[in-house]
């Protein structure tokens, strides 16, 4: 099976923390150009209340609070902005990550939603090793084989399956998203030099989420995500009488949505879940009441009957977790 697209993109990092804060004094510090990630606890902050003659300890034992940081990397070099809060973030407040980008330190896996792109330079019973460590295992991506300057195909899936702080191991495994009989499939298998891009169509994402405010939070906070609504996905649920998404069913409808990922509020977080192998890549918290939340998941379309030969009460046990959303989307993302 064929696709074109015109380009690949590869990018720098950066992270960004977005938090709400009410009747607080603010002020923005700021330090450019750190060689490594150590050297901004003693760097001096430039702008506002540090004004160059405070580093983030010494503002920190003034009474002063840590609500945001942006990181960006440019030229190898770092710069860091803080915004601080002279009161204490309240924990009631909804807070979640945006994943523009974000960056990785020596010691931990960071997520991001832009595509990164290497060329395959080894082959080994169906897996390949590449140069780039603290990637997330289930991340996934596809191969592409190169024609010329504006044919390519997509010849593979692939995924993550070892990672660490040098090196991944990439396994391949079948590109059948786009299926279609009518349409001739290919048999052209990886090749060394063909291209690997990882996280492919992540920013199109489907968001399940428990009540129409965090819907909308959500929404409003990853701003670089395409969010199908969860309306289509709900009319789909009422057409087939499942008004209980499995994880199958949430997988199959999302790869043929040709969507990357699948954002699932539970358990007070922001479970972020890769299409393709359907494990939790990262997770963010949010604050929610679960008192108003509704079975299967926000969604403007009413009465979603279920089928008689509906098999969600053999993979879901007691009626209880079928009510409750709480309970369901734990068990559907095996967090029981």
């Amino acid at each position: 099976m064929t696709k074109i697209f015109n380009k690949l993109l590869l990018s720098a990092t950066t992270t960004l923390l977005l938090a709400n804060i009410a009747n607080a004094q603010t002020t923005i510090c700021y330090k450019n150009n750190l060689d490594k990630p150590s050297a901004i606890e003693s760097a001096l902050l430039e702008g506002g209340e540090c004004n160059g003659q405070f580093n983030i300890n010494e503002m920190k034992a003034k009474g002063w609070n840590v609500v945001d940081i942006k990181v960006e990397s440019k030229k190898d070099l770092l710069n860091y902005t803080y915004i601080l809060s002279d009161k204490k973030v309240n924990k009631n407040a909804q807070v979640v990550k945006s994943t523009e980008d974000t960056v990785a330190t020596a010691s931990s896996n960071s997520f991001s939603i832009k595509p990164i792109g290497m060329k395959i330079e080894d082959i080994k019973d169906n897996k390949t090793t590449v140069s780039v460590g603290n990637l997330i295992v289930g991340q996934s991506g596809i191969v592409v084989h190169v024609y010329d300057n504006t044919k390519r195909m997509i010849v593979s899936n692939a995924k993550v399956i070892e990672t660490n702080a040098n090196e991944s191991t990439i396994e391949f495994f079948p590109f059948d998203d786009l299926k279609q009989d009518a349409i001739p499939t290919a048999k052209r298998t990886v090749e060394v030099n063909d291209i690997l891009v990882l996280n492919y169509m992540y920013p199109a994402s489907l968001l399940i989420a428990p009540t129409q405010d965090t819907f909308q939070i959500v929404r409003s906070n990853f701003k670089y995500n395409n969010f199908l609504h969860s309306d289509i996905f709900a009319t789909k649920l009422k057409i087939d009488n499942e008004p209980y998404p499995t994880k199958e069913i949430i997988q199959k409808f999302a790869i043929e949505q040709n969507l990357g990922t699948v954002f699932i509020v539970v358990d007070n977080k922001v479970n972020i879940v890769d299409t393709k192998t359907f494990k939790i890549l990262t997770s963010y918290p949010i604050n929610y009441s679960d008192e108003n939340t509704t079975m299967p998941f926000y969604t403007r379309v009413e009465k979603i009957e279920e089928s008689p030969l509906s098999m969600s009460f053999t993979l879901f046990g007691d009626s209880d977790s079928k009510s409750n959303y709480e309970k369901y989307y734990k068990k559907v993302l095996g967090l029981n």
